[in-house]
């Protein structure tokens, strides 16, 4: 399908050293490192549209696949044709709009996914994005130009973004993303009605940070709990250290990771 606020999850002091007390479960990993990710996933879905629940499937299986950041994000611009999606957002659109200015792209669709931030793909050309993941990895190791980690300690999630290397012309900016693990919605009306749609790694929210340069390398502390307010189920949260243009058009992804939380 082809087309020309929620109040936020959580709230941001983009100020390092940030604590705060955590009352729910604890992580189910407690650190990740960009050394570990080899691609970044991000599918462009809705429920009201018939051509996404394949794509939705792709991105759930990538999401269970060991060293793949695996992002699902509703839009909104379907909801007029019979079903309000119950997880998109505006600010869903606005992050999809910005790739489709980045591809020099007259209009936007769904199922989109875009591969480390450069490479568009219908969502449901499971072959094509297994390819491009192969093909076009993140940099890791001793080629990386930039490294983010992730690391809980005493209930408040610690970030670190820093760059090892010249990437960009531009500062790269640090984008920080919550989303909950699995969604099933009832879809009563439109395209789908009928049908349970199952999202995975549904993104609630994402914020940028910050930004990062060589000589100024990024620290973000968060309180847990912050992440999990008005969750339902196990969550998550991805950083994505992303190069942007001197307008801010996001380009390439250059170094990524993912934790996942839980309740008790």
């Amino acid at each position: 399908m082809t087309t020309t606020s929620r109040p936020p999850l959580w709230t941001l002091l983009a100020v390092a050293g940030l604590a705060g007390t955590l009352g729910t479960g604890p992580a189910m990993a407690q650190s990740a490192s960009s050394d570990d990710f080899r691609g970044v996933v991000e599918l462009f879905t809705s429920q009201g549209c018939a051509s996404c629940p394949p794509a939705d499937d792709v991105l759930a299986r990538l999401s269970d696949e060991h060293g793949i950041v695996a992002l699902s994000y509703n839009v909104d611009y379907w909801d007029y044709i019979g079903w309000k999606d119950q997880l998109a957002t505006r600010q869903n659109t606005e992050r999809q709009r910005s790739y489709a200015k980045a591809f020099r792209m007259s209009s936007v669709y769904t199922p989109q996914v875009v591969v480390n931030g450069t490479g568009d793909f219908i969502g449901s050309h499971d072959k094509e994005i297994s390819q491009a993941l192969k093909s076009s990895p993140l940099a890791t190791g001793q080629d990386a130009l930039a490294r983010v980690a992730m690391n809980v300690v005493d209930e408040t999630l610690q970030v670190r973004a820093k760059l090892v290397g010249p990437a960009t012309e531009n500062p790269p900016i640090l984008v920080l993303v919550t989303y909950q693990d699995r969604i099933e919605t009832p879809v009563l009306k439109g395209e789908n009605s009928g049908h349970h749609i199952v999202n995975r790694h549904a993104v609630s929210e994402f914020k940028v940070v910050g930004t990062v340069s060589e000589t100024k390398p990024l620290e973000i502390d968060i309180p847990v709990s912050m992440l999990q307010e008005g969750a339902r189920g196990a969550i998550g949260c991805a950083v994505l250290l992303q190069a942007v243009d001197a307008s801010g058009t996001p380009g390439r992804i250059l170094a990524a990771a993912q934790l996942e939380f839980v309740d008790d």
